[in-house]
């Protein structure tokens, strides 16, 4: 069949309609098939394993382009939300701690390990880096090494709100490992000193702010539901840190070298 209207764009596809409840992801062509039938793969693991992520329904070819039907998730992402009730900051924080943690509860085989994630994040930071990637890998392979499904890259933009039950998406990052490494990773992304182009200097103090509590708000949420400590936690935001840099997010690249070479300094006096 013909794919119907354009309802969305990202940075690897375009969305369109396609049949009742579903969607078709029309890739650029410049991803690979291969890159493509990994994420068709993931999406089916997913499935199997019952995480709160959307149905996928195969790969199809549209107008010479790769694409994937997947299930058609109605309603908005909790950034849109937020553009609008700013004041549910606070309620969404503790909602994404309980759906991370339901999405920790399920486990599956085929997907990437936590040190194969790593270590590929890494090697697209490797100019900056050098040779800080061998002592950061070592240093993962001493951690917690369970098989829970990691996200990989949950926030606020990657999680549907549907007459309130939150689903994630853009599972591209999925990985097997320790549920404190996902936690970490959403972490920093909470705490990230990157604001917005545009904003004043007087106005970043209220932002930066606003991002403490919001981490906080989370944190605390995430260790009662999962009974772990914040050193637990804290454990992992070397590698997260790491992993992060290949994002190239403005403002952030000198705030997580310090972080990175702040632990590993630490870990030579150990």
């Amino acid at each position: 069949m013909s794919k119907g209207k354009l309802i969305g764009k990202g940075m690897t596809a375009e969305v369109y309609e396609w049949e009742r409840d579903r969607v078709l992801k029309l890739y650029f062509e410049r991803f690979s098939d291969e890159w493509i039938a990994h994420e068709a793969k993931v999406g089916s693991i997913l499935n199997d394993a019952g995480a709160p992520s959307p149905k996928t329904f195969g790969l199809t070819e549209v107008d010479g382009r790769k694409g994937l039907i997947i299930e058609r998730i109605y309603g908005k992402s909790i950034m849109k939300h937020l553009e609008t009730e700013p004041w549910k900051l606070f309620y969404y924080a503790k909602k994404i701690a309980a759906l991370q943690y339901q999405i920790h509860g399920c486990t599956a085989e085929g997907l990437p390990s936590q040190e194969e994630r790593f270590l590929t994040t890494m090697k697209r930071a490797s100019r900056i880096l050098g040779d800080r990637i061998p002592r950061i890998m070592e240093y993962i392979q001493r951690l917690p090494n369970p098989k829970s499904i990691c996200h990989g890259d949950l926030h606020f933009k990657n999680i549907m709100d549907t007459d309130g039950k939150l689903v994630a998406i853009d599972w591209n990052s999925a990985y097997l490992g320790d549920p404190l490494s996902d936690v970490a990773r959403t972490c920093i992304i909470m705490k990230s000193p990157s604001i917005p182009d545009g904003i004043s200097e007087i106005m970043s103090i209220p932002i930066m702010y606003t991002k403490w509590l919001t981490y906080s708000t989370f944190v605390s949420e995430y260790m009662k539901i999962a009974k772990v400590k914040i050193e637990d936690i804290e454990a992992w935001m070397l590698p997260a840190a790491a992993s992060r840099l290949k994002d190239k997010i403005p403002g952030e690249t000198k705030w997580l070298m310090d972080m990175i070479d702040k632990r590993l300094d630490k870990l030579k006096k150990t």
